[in-house]
């Protein structure tokens, strides 16, 4: 249904920003980066100063796993339009920029990110608290619940908790969520489960770059598992199909 309403409004103006923008996040959600990255290249051929193309971008090279290139799509989106907002925090924290990572998510409506990175960086303390209170404050979807969740679980040491939160939730939508699951899973010592997190992921369309994959501390119990070098390899050979991808676009040069 939401397919049919985006062609719609693209026979109507298949120049309208916003609907192409908006078809990204569809795109993304059912497992075509790839299709949508393909689209917002051959688009900036066209009009090669819209900042929402770079800002959609910035979300479709991280589930590709092209961190480096995500980052340069936020800093073209950004000086092109200052006031534009990205979803680079995600990309700062794959990358371990974490104080970068929180710094880029202030200012904007706080749920897990930020509190996810100050764990990162050891200051749980300070994760646990800001979690208890928007858990406590916020009205929040059954996936952000059961991420902040798990979270906060992981933290206070109550892995049972944890991995019954993330069992139960519906990923089906968000692949991205898959990876900060595994880094839960990872930290409470279920690593076949963090793998396996790992693996759905990338099934459904979000592949984990292998600089996160080998750098995360909170990931890093998953090197001697039976198949996390199948994993690597695997990530590895589509991270170098977009990145062929992306540098045959002219509009990427």
């Amino acid at each position: 249904m939401a397919r049919a309403a985006f062609q719609r409004a693209f026979a109507l103006d298949q120049d309208l920003a916003s609907a192409h923008q908006f078809f990204t996040f569809l795109q993304v959600d059912t497992g075509h980066a790839d299709l949508a990255m393909c689209r917002l290249l051959k688009r900036l051929q066209h009009y090669p100063r819209e900042p929402e193309s770079f800002s959609s971008l910035v979300q479709v090279l991280r589930f590709r796993g092209l961190l480096q290139q995500s980052l340069e799509a936020h800093k073209q989106a950004k000086e092109l339009d200052p006031a534009i907002v990205t979803s680079v925090a995600h990309t700062l924290f794959l990358a371990g920029e974490y104080a970068s990572a929180i710094e880029a998510y202030s200012g904007r409506a706080a749920y897990y990110l930020d509190a996810a990175a100050w764990a990162a960086l050891g200051d749980r303390s300070r994760a646990i608290a800001v979690l208890r209170e928007r858990l406590d404050r916020m009205t929040l979807s059954k996936l952000m619940t059961a991420l902040m969740s798990s979270l906060l679980a992981v933290l206070e040491g109550k892995a049972e908790d944890a991995a019954r939160l993330m069992e139960t939730a519906d990923t089906t939508r968000d692949p991205e969520v898959k990876v900060y699951f595994a880094r839960h899973y990872a930290q409470i010592g279920l690593i076949d489960s963090a793998v396996h997190a790992l693996e759905q992921a990338a099934q459904w369309g979000f592949v984990c770059a292998p600089a996160t994959l080998t750098s995360d501390a909170w990931l890093s119990t998953l090197g001697g598992h039976p198949e996390f070098g199948s994993l690597l390899n695997r990530v590895g050979t589509l991270i170098e199909e977009a990145k062929s991808s992306f540098e045959r676009s002219p509009s990427s040069t």
